[in-house]
């Protein structure tokens, strides 16, 4: 790369961009995983403009640029590998190579332990760099106090204690499907056409229409989940759990794919603003644990312990765990029953003065039912 884009650059041609470098990197490195040459490249287009920035800065300056650009061809170089596709399991630290590369296994240390969740894996000539995501210390928050579970069917759970709010999420589940699907649908009904023809760019200029739709009408059921909650709410501090955990890794590919579509960052976001702050937690285990007894089960969408008879909604169990660990540092038991749950359904279209009048546009209103959790 570095000899290929020395003569690219001698020649004045244009610079390759990512995606060409990308392409250009695919199936040239069969012993290592498709990741990890990814990385690389990205590394070193990083690098580029890293330079190109710096010789900018210089000549806008006045000076002469001393900032080379990459030019020594190195014989090894550290190998990257994300932690999509490095593993620690059994004491053993497994490193794919793709296909028919094998999977390096290195011994882990017995007597120690990796500090926090694994992010990223560098093998250099005979060291072995992890980095791990280590927690941040869990500050001790003022009442009042909400824990939120974020999901996918219900997409906000939240409860101080006492009440709590559930959030349908449905409408942004269908929002998301129908932009998936009708882009594929675009898309390749797009490849089939010739390049610069007017009917492939019709094609595409619907594509776009359809995409900023989709965000809009997206957009705007995030607004009308969050905003119920900060009226159920007001004035509280928000313990969100944290959106990409341990457990959403291990779920299966079609699971996986509805949880990475959830739009669980702009939720945070948008509670952080609409309330007074909101922080995130580690939440493993949180919707199988008793808040009542501390046993833990699995369970469908309603939660009922088995040994102790606490019941309600799984999101809801799964949100006062979430406040536990906030306020405590940990999940603890005993804690109260909720005394009321409401189940809201984010507005379609928003409604017009009076309902059912003539020429209204009509509107579908939240759907709030309350009911005592039984004991």
């Amino acid at each position: 790369m570095v000899a290929l884009h020395a003569r690219l650059r001698r020649l004045g041609w244009a610079w390759p961009t990512l995606a060409r470098w990308t392409t250009w990197a695919k199936g040239r490195a069969p012993g290592l995983s498709a990741q990890s040459v990814q990385q690389v490249v990205r590394d070193f287009c990083d690098t580029l403009s890293a330079t190109t920035k710096a010789r900018n800065a210089q000549q806008a300056a006045g000076e002469e640029p001393t900032t080379r650009y990459p030019w020594k061809v190195s014989r090894y170089r550290d190998v990257p590998y994300s932690n999509q596709t490095a593993v620690v399991r059994h004491g053993m630290l497994r490193l794919p190579h793709g296909r028919g590369g094998g999977t390096l296994a290195i011994p882990l240390p017995v007597d120690r332990s990796l500090p926090g969740r694994l992010m990223e894996v560098s093998l250099a000539y005979g060291v072995v760099r992890l980095v791990c995501e280590v927690p941040d210390a869990v500050p001790q928050l003022e009442a009042p106090v909400i824990g939120v579970d974020l999901g996918v069917n219900t997409l906000l759970a939240a409860t101080d204690g006492r009440a709590a709010v559930l959030v349908s999420g449905r409408a942004a589940k269908a929002i998301v499907r129908y932009r998936n699907k009708a882009g594929a649908a675009l898309s390749s009904r797009i490849d089939r056409k010739m390049r610069g023809s007017k009917r492939r760019k019709k094609l595409v200029r619907a594509k776009h229409r359809m995409l900023d739709r989709s965000a809009r009408k997206l957009k705007d059921t995030l607004h009308k989940a969050t905003r119920a909650v900060a009226d159920a709410f007001a004035g509280h501090r928000v313990i969100v759990g944290e959106p990409f955990n341990d457990a959403a890794r291990k779920v299966g590919r079609s699971t996986a794919q509805q949880v990475s579509s959830a739009s669980n960052s702009r939720l945070v976001a948008m509670l952080n603003y609409k309330l007074s702050g909101a922080v995130k937690v580690p939440e493993p285990y949180s919707s199988q644990t008793c808040p009542g007894c501390g046993c833990r089960q699995k369970c469908r969408r309603v939660y009922r312990c088995a040994t102790c008879g606490w019941s309600a909604p799984r999101d809801a169990v799964g949100a006062v765990n979430i406040r536990s660990i906030g306020l405590y540092g940990a999940m603890r038991p005993q804690q109260p029953v909720l005394q009321r749950i409401v189940f809201v359904r984010p507005l379609r279209k928003y409604p017009a003065t009076l309902q059912g009048a003539a020429g209204s546009p009509g509107g579908t209103p939240a759907r709030e039912a309350a009911c005592a959790a039984p004991v």
